[in-house]
């Protein structure tokens, strides 16, 4: 009898432990799965960082978009957590990695914003050296809105050798096109304005523009363009003739 007695109790505790065990098992559970994410999201955060910081000036997009999952998986299951301190552990960890995913954010939009910036470059290179005075005026006002939001973009690079590598590389060849265009496009504007001062019949003002763009039209380099120029210049000299005669 007593023996049977023993056997009753022991097999109580038993009951009682393994109820203890199945309450903590989600819990146990649910902290593995917790601390899998988050370490997953450092490995990919770690090879992100890795990334941004060479002067290759790739594009990761696709491990970009695999850390902004890795990232938001983290989150929900953090979020989910019951115990503050082991949760607030986990929050500054990701915290960390939504940083790195904002840094490489800049990267890549830099990079985006940089060639975009050179399709413009070359077109007002090419039509300079053509002669193509419409290519020039039509793609000279997206080619400088470019240049300043790439200035504003490479300006958030938080790698200063990759900052550099993207301004030799982006702004710096644009640079040059926007001095080489200074003249050309100058004088184009200042025909809109003499064509403007005809409609006005403000003939003095017309004169002086037209006296201007002649001074202009000798520092234009391209032979081109410098020759089409010459002959929008001279044609709209036409105007002021017929009205002296």
């Amino acid at each position: 009898m007593q023996k049977a007695k023993m056997g009753i109790r022991w097999l109580t505790v038993l009951l009682v432990i393994l109820g203890f065990s199945v309450m903590l098992l989600p819990g146990q559970t649910k902290a593995a799965s917790v601390q899998s994410s988050v370490e997953k999201l450092e490995r990919d955060v770690k090879q992100l960082e890795k990334t941004i910081h060479a002067t290759t000036l790739d594009k990761p997009y696709n491990l970009y978009n695999q850390t902004k999952k890795s990232y938001s998986q983290a989150q929900k299951e953090v979020a989910q957590l019951k115990d503050g301190s082991v949760k607030r552990h986990y929050i500054q960890r990701i915290d960390s990695a939504y940083r790195t995913i904002q840094k490489a954010a800049y990267y890549i939009s830099a990079i985006e914003g940089g060639e975009r910036l050179i399709v413009l470059k070359l077109r007002i290179d090419h039509a300079l050296s053509s002669g193509d005075v419409y290519t020039v005026y039509s793609s000279y006002p997206p080619f400088m809105n470019q240049l300043k939001k790439t200035e504003t973009l490479v300006q958030k690079v938080s790698d200063p050798t990759v900052q550099k590598k993207m301004m030799e590389t982006f702004l710096r060849s644009a640079e040059i096109t926007k001095q080489r265009v200074f003249f050309p496009i100058n004088i184009m504007f200042a025909f809109d304005r003499i064509i403007e001062a005809y409609d006005q019949d403000d003939i003095e003002k017309a004169e002086r523009l037209l006296a201007l763009c002649e001074k202009w039209l000798s520092n234009v380099k391209d032979v081109n363009v410098k020759k089409e120029l010459s002959y929008y210049l001279e044609d709209l000299k036409a105007p002021k003739v017929l009205d002296v005669q």
